[in-house]
């Protein structure tokens, strides 16, 4: 029977574990110990969407809705044409049961904000300093939340996509797409387009920056959605005690 020395075992030892040390540090081939990177390739594309862009603008749009119903969220959306400008905020507060809408339109004049709850509807117009009470009116949150339908389906109507790369927003996957042109540039008034959208896995248009152009023609339409699951309103001064 042969007798290994200690000196002699420790280094076996001591190599075992150094190659143990490095294997840990190998990629993991089986799927199992780590997630692989999402990329436009194999992301989970939301009903509406594809990699090459946009499937359906109605289905898209429905999508997003789905995706945002119920949920505490605040959302601009800004349309910028020569000096025509119009900004709507809305911001949803799904635990309190409140809502709220800010109306600007700079041709017009228009200055108005909106509260609702479980109180009814108050409508404050800051131009003029009129006050309209719709006490015990009922509404919906959903539709007071969510954007009108020409918000979203008027910028990415007829415009080509091209899924460029994937972001974190608010904590969850979303890809990037960048705006390639119009499918019909013969359409009018425009007939180039530019800019970006951004597309959760849920299905919501987190952003979107796209312009529409010609030579005699320019507007730029924004839209955003933040204080996702965290968004709070608070009761306007102008609303009257209960």
């Amino acid at each position: 029977m042969s007798h290994r020395s200690p000196r002699r075992l420790w280094t076996g030892v001591l190599v075992l574990a150094l190659l143990l040390a490095g294997c840990s540090g190998l990629p993991a081939t089986d799927g199992g110990a780590q997630t692989p990177t999402v990329s436009v390739e194999n992301f989970s594309y939301p009903s509406g969407w594809s990699q090459d862009g946009i499937e359906d603008v109605s289905d898209a749009v429905a999508t997003h809705r789905d995706a945002v119903a119920g949920v505490s969220r605040t959302a601009r959306a800004v349309t910028l044409d020569g000096e025509y400008n119009r900004t709507i905020v809305r911001r949803v507060d799904a635990d309190a049961g409140t809502a709220s809408l800010r109306f600007v339109d700079t041709t017009f004049d228009n200055d108005v904000s909106v509260y609702y709850s479980d109180a009814g509807v108050f409508e404050y117009d800051l131009t003029t300093g009129e006050l309209v009470t719709r006490a015990n009116e009922a509404w919906e949150m959903n539709d007071v939340g969510t954007v009108e339908r020409e918000t979203l389906s008027r910028p990415l109507d007829g415009v080509t996509l091209s899924a460029s790369d994937t972001v974190l927003v608010e904590g969850t996957t979303a890809v990037e797409y960048t705006v390639t042109g119009l499918a019909d540039p013969d359409r009018i008034p425009a007939n180039e387009a530019s800019g970006t959208v951004v597309v959760t896995r849920e299905g919501y248009v987190a952003s979107l920056n796209v312009t529409k152009s010609n030579d005699d023609y320019w507007r730029r339409m924004t839209y955003s959605v933040t204080d996702v699951g965290s968004a709070d309103v608070e009761r306007p001064d102008w609303v009257p005690e209960e």
